[in-house]
């Protein structure tokens, strides 16, 4: 069941900087994730790489489950565009900054409220549930705050509703929110300087112990020196390019998407 839990649900590396990434507090991780420096290890002492996997799967899963209930209680959606699977941000920075967002919709008629909605729809533990209830979306989730002013502002949508479930108990949590557009600026000049960075930006902490550091998939990279995974992206010759492409500086040429992901003899990690 674990092989099979690896097998369905990971993804391997994404091709962008994602948005429901950006408002991380270390520019270095988010430039070691999006260089592929090293593949993501959710496994723990209390658990395995499986049962995370499963985890966040659990989340996906309750999405259409939270629309249909929304649907019933007059909250209406927009149709995801043909051939998407979901509503999809622009990918800006050449390509290599987007998301996806989780539906758009309206409020039902009894709020009498005209204005397109943006929806993020999550789940989480009991501990998790009661912190977000007691110190909101802004304080206690600020990564999904800023992905949600991210999308807002790509989508000109100016307000967003967060639902929350609590996978213990089922208690649903509701925050409505004016997305800040201005911070969007902000996480998209952030997320140009990493992705265009030529070297790993400064460590948030010089221990490794940091509470940020503590659990980190790059610590032993970044406080360490351990060697970098071998890809095109991990590698100090290469750099992003239009069309969320990469080029080799060594060859002066755009390497084939195939290609990216084995690297080559001459590879230097970043």
């Amino acid at each position: 069941i674990e092989d099979a839990s690896v097998e369905l649900f990971e993804d391997g590396h994404r091709d962008h900087l994602g948005a429901s990434l950006i408002g991380g507090s270390c520019s270095r991780k988010l430039y070691y994730s999006f260089r592929w420096a090293k593949k993501s290890d959710f496994s723990s002492k209390t658990r395995t790489q499986g049962q995370a996997l499963r985890l966040f799967d659990r989340g996906h899963r309750e999405e259409p489950s939270i629309i249909k209930l929304l649907e019933k209680s007059g909250h209406r959606f927009l149709p995801v565009p043909e051939g998407q699977d979901q509503h999809r941000a622009k990918l800006k920075c050449n390509g290599h900054f987007g998301g996806s967002m989780d539906a758009i919709g309206f409020l039902p008629e009894i709020f009498g409220m005209s204005d397109q909605i943006l929806y993020e729809f999550k789940t989480a533990g009991d501990t998790q549930f009661r912190r977000l209830k007691k110190e909101g979306v802004k304080s206690d989730k600020p990564m999904h705050w800023s992905q949600m002013c991210v999308y807002g502002k790509d989508k000109s949508i100016n307000y967003g509703l967060y639902i929350c479930v609590n996978k213990n108990t089922d208690e649903i949590y509701i925050e409505f929110l004016k997305l800040d557009w201005a911070l969007a600026e902000t996480m998209e000049m952030k997320a140009e300087a990493i992705i265009n960075a030529e070297e790993p930006p400064p460590k948030i902490a010089m221990s490794a112990s940091h509470f940020v550091c503590k659990w980190c998939d790059y610590k032993d990279i970044c406080h360490y020196e351990d060697q970098v995974d071998i890809n095109c992206r991990s590698c100090k010759h290469s750099k992003p390019v239009e069309n969320g492409q990469w080029e080799c500086k060594l060859a002066a040429l755009v390497i084939p998407k195939d290609v990216v992901k084995l690297g080559c003899e001459l590879h230097e990690g970043i």
